[in-house]
């Protein structure tokens, strides 16, 4: 009986050893996931939450930039142009990608040329784009008081829809990081038409709809977004997300979700 007890308490320390390693490693792995969910947007699953690129996206990685409007389309017009906008910010943003070897940046349109959304679609596709972001500025001509930044992914139910709103959520928390407020409770909503009318719903109601949303979100062969950088009608939205400043500081924000999005490290002297 004494040798079976020594051989019990042999194999019973064994056991207890094998316990508290895998409670020690247990305990490290929740550590570890408690400290990511901590730099992550709450209120979304999992799957949504991932900061992961698409299937088959590989490096450099190719991202369309959209300048919103173009040649005698000028967008909104308010206490700045919005066209003016787009391009300055677009301009800035591409550099930044440029000068980050895991990125090639390609445009759908030059500067001061207008092109159809099927032809900014194409361009994004022959250039072999992985993401593209269309940047544009919003304006409410009834107040001054409507501020602050939005974004707008592939809708729910079609193709690249999951990974669109994993960028948009990039882009999202980024930007209330930077001070800019987020409409819609997080700042992702989703924009269907029917006809002319127009209607924008917070992106928790997620069901699929067979209306159609922004052209330049529904055409492309790859997750998308279109952004409404701030609004144009605002002075203090002017003041902060517009001119050089403003645009670049913009500029940054998107280049750090991209780089987030993708799981690379961003240059700080980009």
């Amino acid at each position: 009986m004494r040798a079976r007890r020594g051989v019990y308490s042999l194999h019973s320390t064994r056991a207890r050893v094998l316990c508290v390693a895998a409670l020690c490693g247990a305990g490290l792995l929740l550590a570890a996931c408690m400290r990511a969910a901590a730099l992550e947007p709450a209120g979304f699953s999992a799957a949504q939450r991932g900061l992961v690129p698409g299937p088959g996206a590989s490096e450099p990685y190719v991202v369309a930039l959209d300048a919103g409007h173009g040649g005698f389309d000028t967008g909104a017009n308010a206490l700045v142009q919005e066209l003016g906008v787009c391009e300055q910010t677009v301009d800035v943003l591409y550099a930044l990608l440029e000068a980050d070897p895991n990125y090639t940046p390609l445009r759908t349109r030059p500067n001061g040329e207008d092109r159809s959304i099927k032809e900014r679609a194409q361009a994004a596709d022959d250039g072999g784009a992985q993401l593209l972001l269309s940047i544009h500025a919003n304006s409410d001509e009834s107040t001054h008081q409507s501020h602050g930044f939005e974004c707008f992914p592939t809708p729910p139910g079609r193709r690249h829809s999951e990974e669109a709103m994993r960028f948009a959520l990039c882009i999202a928390q980024r930007m209330g990081q930077a001070g800019h407020r987020l409409r819609g409770g997080n700042g992702v909503r989703f924009a269907y038409y029917s006809g002319k009318h127009k209607q924008i719903v917070d992106s928790t109601e997620d069901r699929p709809r067979t209306q159609k949303s922004f052209g330049i979100v529904e055409r492309p062969d790859c997750p998308a977004v279109l952004a409404e950088q701030c609004f144009l009608t605002n002075y203090s939205d002017v003041e902060q997300w517009t001119g050089e400043a403003g645009c670049a500081r913009a500029a940054r924000v998107y280049y750090d979700a991209i780089c987030a999005y993708f799981g690379t490290q961003p240059l700080e002297s980009a």
